[in-house]
């Protein structure tokens, strides 16, 4: 399925390889628990993980429409926390498990035995963000396999490149969309999934259950 809703957000990315990925979509989620909408795109991530390296894909969106979702930065963590946590449960992990160390170094997202890179769109980020949905009411979670970044920017097996990097926050820098680099540089990537607001904030440790929340099972 074609990125449908998503396809602005792309256009309007001033990442380099946005233009050429190869990026398919989940049915939308209308509904207000994200877990119950990890677990209906589980059997879509399942298929797509199959077709990853055989046709060169690049990424699957899924979209949360209901607004509350993405209104606030809080409300982003847990819509990804428990988006995530109900697709691992459909994938067939153990979600206390797999998150247990999500904010070590080296850490990566694992679902259908590929690992993950997760990069979040929200109605709370400001058009200058990077992470903005330009003006959708519904939160987008991009799923990238690592495999698109070893095609499109990283020699097997290692780090993307400083001069990759460059050329994205210089994109970016022209864009008028803030790129925070000390943070694309960090090899915690569970902090990634989640933009601040604003560069140089704290980052956004979605993997923590709020206080009313329960903890992964």
């Amino acid at each position: 399925m074609a990125d449908g809703a998503f396809a602005p957000i792309r256009r309007g990315s001033a990442c380099p390889f946005a233009a050429r990925a190869r990026i398919e979509a989940a049915p939308a989620h209308p509904g207000a628990e994200p877990y119950e909408a990890g677990l209906e795109a589980g059997p879509v991530l399942t298929d797509f993980a199959r077709r990853v390296e055989d046709e060169e894909l690049d990424g699957l969106v899924l979209q949360l429409t209901d607004p509350g979702l993405g209104a606030t930065l809080e409300a982003v963590a847990t819509t990804v926390r428990r988006t995530v946590i109900g697709l691992l449960a459909a994938t067939g992990a153990d979600p206390a498990a797999e998150l247990a160390h999500a904010g070590a170094d080296g850490w990566w997202l694992r679902l259908a035995d590929i690992r993950w890179f997760l990069v979040v769109f929200a109605p709370c980020y400001p058009d200058t963000s990077p992470r903005s949905t330009h003006g959708s009411d519904s939160t987008f979670l991009l799923f990238q396999p690592v495999h698109s970044f070893d095609r499109h920017a990283t020699p097997k097996g290692t780090v993307i490149a400083p001069a990759v990097r460059e050329r994205i926050r210089d994109a970016h820098h022209a864009a008028g969309t803030p790129y925070d680099s000390d943070l694309a540089q960090g090899t915690t990537e569970a902090a990634k999934f989640v933009a601040a607001l604003n560069p140089g904030d704290p980052p956004v440790a979605w993997w923590r259950p709020g206080p009313t929340e329960p903890e992964a099972t």
